[in-house]
């Protein structure tokens, strides 16, 4: 009988050791999962992103061929300020050389405008 109990005693032990290794089995596979949802998250967050990025760089090269364009309007002797765009242009215009000003330079802080 005494063999018998050894051997459940033994059979308990094995079968506890068993449970440990199973929960870190789960806890692993929890945590796999975890990380997955994560980088699946953030791997949209960064298709977005760069989704967001090649946009604002197509109406960057837009908005550099609009400046172009009104540009040369300016050379080509017409108006380019929203006073008078598109009329004939006698002379420089204070307000078209500001604004063509401004747009080459946004960041630029004027301290002499000259026409």
């Amino acid at each position: 009988m005494e063999e018998i109990i050894g051997l459940l005693a033994h059979f308990q032990e094995q079968l506890q050791v068993l449970n440990d290794d199973f929960q870190k089995v789960k806890n692993t596979v929890y945590d796999m999962y975890k990380e997955n949802e994560s980088l699946r998250e953030e791997n949209e967050n960064l298709k977005r992103l760069l989704f967001e990025k090649e946009e604002a760089q197509e109406e960057g090269v837009d908005k550099e061929e609009g400046q172009h364009n009104l540009s040369r309007l300016y050379q080509e002797g017409f108006h380019v300020c929203h006073l008078n765009f598109g009329e004939q242009r006698e002379g420089s215009c204070l307000f078209c050389a500001g604004m063509l000003d401004d747009e080459e330079n946004p960041n630029q802080i004027k301290e002499n405008t000259s026409g």
